[in-house]
């Protein structure tokens, strides 16, 4: 029965969902996430010292 609720509130959730337009753009995204991720890191290395 939980598989059930569980894919009938998959089935819901569906209608909410929207495609991305640009979505050719995340791997750009995701590789300024990991250098501004980088950048914050040193920072707080930085400010430890």
């Amino acid at each position: 029965m939980a598989s059930r609720w569980t894919a009938a509130g998959m089935f819901e959730a569906k209608k909410g969902f929207r495609r991305l337009k640009a979505y050719k753009q995340l791997p750009i995204l995701k590789q300024a996430l990991i250098v501004h991720r980088q950048n914050r890191q040193l920072d707080q290395v930085k400010d430890a010292a």
